[in-house]
């Protein structure tokens, strides 16, 4: 089975942390919530979860994608993360894939991963201080780096992230499903 962490950070965005988590799995991808700090966490808009293991845990040759769910100040712990830097890197030079939504592309311009295009939040593009932002695209793949908008494109975000690990009939699978044109 695929396997994929989803790091979670106090002040995540919970519709699109939550989203991605529910379609990996609904597509038979082993997606684990990762606290960045802590295994509880609270979301943005006060959600409280506690993630199935810690950051410190996280063995990447175990994974084959990191996921970065936006929101403020979630996404900012995650760009000032030392650890989570040295992380996303070894992820970055084993090749594996690394996904960021919303804000969250600030972290992976402060680890030094971020490619060529890119997408965030609108506006968000002055602090993620990176070349490339795509404006007019929902969702942009650039080698192994998947970024997305925001809430709204949460859903297309994981479904992508499906077609990516898992092909195209099981993204239509989970898709159709889910009622998502």
């Amino acid at each position: 089975m695929k396997k994929v962490a989803v790091v979670f950070a106090n002040g995540f965005e919970e519709i699109e942390a939550l989203s991605i988590v529910d379609v990996l799995r609904r597509a038979d991808i082993d997606a684990l919530s990762v606290g960045l700090e802590k295994k509880n966490v609270t979301g943005a808009h006060g959600v409280e979860l506690k993630t199935d293991m810690v950051l410190d845990d996280l063995k990447v040759e175990e994974f084959e994608m990191i996921i970065l769910p936006g929101g403020l100040p979630g996404a900012k712990h995650l760009a000032q993360s030392e650890k989570l830097g040295v992380v996303l890197r070894e992820f970055d030079t084993n090749n594996l894939k690394i996904g960021a939504i919303c804000a969250a592309p600030w972290a992976l311009s402060t680890a030094g991963v971020l490619k060529s295009s890119y997408t965030c939040y609108p506006g968000f593009e002055a602090e993620v201080k990176h070349k490339g932002y795509v404006s007019d695209v929902n969702v942009v793949k650039d080698q192994n780096i998947i970024t997305s908008r925001g809430p709204a494109t949460a859903m297309e975000f994981a479904l992508e992230v499906v077609k990516e690990l898992r092909g195209e009939a099981r993204y239509q699978e989970v898709k159709n499903g889910l009622l998502f044109k």
